[in-house]
C-alpha cells in the first residue's frame, strides 16, 4: 500500500467550561498546498505511528487556505509528538498527489 506522509503541526484544544479535549490536531501533508487539494482529504483515515504506538484518526476539515487540515484522533497523541509523522493511505481519488511527490515523501 502507498502512503502519503504528513506532519503534526500543533495541538488544537476544544474547550468547554470544565475541560480541554486534546484529540484535535492540525496536520500538513507535502504536495498539498492549497484549499482545493486539502478538501479532497476531508473524511479520510490517518494513522500516527511511532515505534509500537499506532493511533488512528480522521480528517475533519480544512484549516486555513494553505492546505492544512484538522484531524481528530481516537486517543490523544503522546507528549513527544511534535513534528511526528502521520500516514494517509492513497486511494484512487488521491493518486494525483503521487505525481507531484518525490519518492522520499511517499512511504
Amino acid at each position: 500500500m502507498v502512503w502519503l506522509i504528513g506532519y503534526v503541526l500543533s495541538e488544537r484544544f476544544r474547550q468547554s467550561g470544565r475541560s480541554k479535549k486534546k484529540r484535535d490536531y492540525i496536520l500538513s501533508f507535502q504536495g498539498v498546498s492549497d484549499m482545493k487539494s486539502a478538501i479532497k482529504l476531508v473524511g479520510k483515515e490517518v494513522e500516527y505511528r511511532e515505534g509500537s504506538i499506532k493511533i488512528s484518526g480522521r480528517i475533519l476539515r480544512t484549516h486555513g487556505v494553505k492546505g492544512k487540515v484538522r484531524a481528530r484522533f481516537r486517543k490523544p497523541l503522546p507528549g513527544q509528538f511534535w513534528r511526528g509523522r502521520v500516514y494517509l493511505p492513497l486511494d484512487r481519488t488521491l493518486l494525483e498527489f503521487r505525481d507531484k511527490l518525490t519518492s522520499s515523501q511517499i512511504a
